[in-house]
């Protein structure tokens, strides 16, 4: 899944921006993997993390789901569900990734974040990696940081229009730099999106703009 690989930020930023997917293989293991998946999300969850979701579904912060939304996820948990998690921090990741193996639920389990930093807490069976942006980078957002925040969602749905747009809503007091990342947020569909981080990154932006 490279959905997760393409984050722009600093090491420092980065070591503070972690995904953890679970998923099942089609035509090996997917027939009746629901429950097992089900079992995995209530494991992402027991470790708070900053955003969650289905890519088959929706993220926690996509309306509908209401204030309880790993309950609604659970309901429609099925067996090509794909399930993620975003931490903020490694020594989360490894609990997350300890209990998952301890479940051992025979799922596939991805985790996106810097290479030097998860080689610390498992040794991975394949590495995907990022290797930059090529083409018409002239066409690139002007702010690093409106970059920074459209890579957060893998298949582009958070717009760097919307990001400016809400980043002077801010500047101008109308929101918070809080609310304007839950906005972001729920437009990633699939629950990638790190809102923590997002906070950030606008705060840093409203200072250039």
């Amino acid at each position: 899944m490279t959905h997760t690989l393409h984050r722009q930020g600093t090491y420092e930023e980065l070591k503070e921006d972690f995904i953890v997917l679970v998923m099942s293989a089609k035509w090996f293991n997917d027939k009746g993997a629901a429950p097992k998946l089900a079992e995995a999300l209530k494991i992402l969850n027991k470790y708070s993390p900053v955003n969650t979701g289905d890519m088959t579904q929706a993220s926690m912060y996509r309306a509908g789901f209401g204030i309880k939304p790993v309950e609604k996820l659970l309901q429609g948990c099925h067996d090509r569900s794909i399930f993620h998690g975003v931490y903020t921090d490694l020594e989360t990741v490894k609990k997350v990734v300890d209990e998952l193996k301890a479940a051992d639920l025979g799922m596939s389990v991805v985790i996106s974040g810097l290479y030097n930093e998860v080689k610390k807490i498992t040794r991975p069976h394949t590495v995907n990696l990022s290797i930059g942006i090529w083409g018409k980078t002239e066409l690139l957002p002007k702010h690093e940081e409106v970059l920074k925040i459209c890579t957060m969602c893998g298949h582009q749905f958070v717009s760097r229009h919307l990001v400016m747009k809400l980043a002077q809503d801010v500047k101008r007091g109308r929101i918070t730099a809080e609310e304007a990342a839950e906005v972001m947020a729920a437009c990633c569909s699939c629950g990638i999106f790190n809102p923590v981080r997002a906070i950030k990154l606008v705060n840093q932006l409203i200072q250039k703009i």
